[in-house]
């Protein structure tokens, strides 16, 4: 069973307190325990914060549950790497750490787009939660 985009928004890095702030209501919302809240919050803001700072232009953020995890996918433009076991991001090496951390079977993969790469975060929703009980917007403007 999935489900489609909980929140999609387009950031800057002067966005990023906000960007860490939904993230964390995402994971608070899909009950993850305090521990597993902070690991993915932290992992998803170091994924984000690559896609800022190594990027051209502002990121994407997608938040959805999809297949019993919390998926969080950054999408960035430029020549940046997308994360992966040999990058040179000590960001990104942390996301992984973090996740790995957790002791659940939490991932981080990334690939490269036309334009630039897409990072993505998941992590499983505790049983027997699937969905996320109340729905997040599914845009949020980006600050002015």
């Amino acid at each position: 069973m999935s489900e489609g985009p909980r929140l999609r928004s387009e950031f800057r890095q002067a966005e990023l307190p906000l960007v860490r702030a939904l993230v964390e209501e995402a994971a608070l919302r899909a009950r993850f325990t305090t521990t597993a809240k902070g690991a993915f919050t932290q992992a998803a803001l170091e994924i984000c914060t690559y896609a800022v700072v190594h990027g051209v232009g502002p990121a994407v953020i997608r938040l959805r549950v999809l297949e019993g995890e919390l998926r969080c996918e950054v999408t960035y433009d430029g020549a940046a790497p997308a994360a992966g076991p040999h990058d040179d991001g000590h960001g990104l090496r942390l996301a992984e750490s973090l996740i790995a951390g957790l002791g659940a079977p939490g991932r981080i993969g990334g690939h490269r787009t036309p334009r630039g790469a897409t990072v993505t975060l998941s992590a499983p929703l505790p049983n027997p939660v699937r969905t996320l009980p109340v729905p997040l917007p599914v845009t949020v403007p980006p600050a002015r």
